[in-house]
């Protein structure tokens, strides 16, 4: 009997392709003071081109780098809530000892405001990830699928009625 000639041979691919970073637009960024001037800045800057769809295509190319350099020089939605509350938590501290001059009363005033405003800007980011979210895993038969429905089953659910004396009844 002859021997093979097949030998194994194993294969190795590596590649240094960099994969470029996704661009996200995150909703809560247009209650920012200064998202139009961004906007417009971004709109605006010249794009080279004669023909209208290239024109279109660079604009939007130029509102993303923009928009990806501001949104990576603002500070976390989450380290501002949490640097606001602890100055809050201060000024609470120190008017526990004394009264607050009208400045700190102000600044406090202002902080709470702040804190309003950003709290307003995380539930706007977080509507935006449970869309994503059930966009994504929606109703395929997944974990995430059964947990919504069991929460809606449960919120949906009447476990007792009560009679016009007050009486509560749990049974058929």
């Amino acid at each position: 009997m002859e021997t093979s000639d097949h030998v194994p041979c194993l294969v190795t691919i590596d590649t240094n392709i960099p994969k470029s970073v996704v661009f996200i637009f995150e909703n809560y960024l247009m209650e920012h003071e200064h998202f139009l001037e961004i906007v417009q800045h971004g709109w605006s800057l010249p794009t080279g081109q004669y023909d209208k769809v290239k024109i279109i295509s660079a604009k939007f190319k130029n509102l993303r780098r923009v928009m990806k350099a501001w949104q990576a020089q603002l500070s976390s939605l989450k380290a501002n809530i949490s640097n606001v509350k602890l100055i809050l938590t201060l000024l609470n501290l120190i008017e526990e000892f004394r009264d607050l001059t009208l400045a700190e009363w102000n600044f406090k005033k202002v902080l709470e405001e702040k804190l309003l405003f950003l709290f307003k800007q995380q539930r706007i980011y977080w509507k935006q990830r449970c869309t994503i979210n059930w966009t994504k895993q929606g109703d395929a038969g997944t974990k995430f699928f059964h947990d919504n429905a069991t929460i809606k089953h449960r919120k949906n659910l009447i476990t007792s009625l009560q009679d016009p004396e007050g009486l509560f009844h749990s049974d058929h």
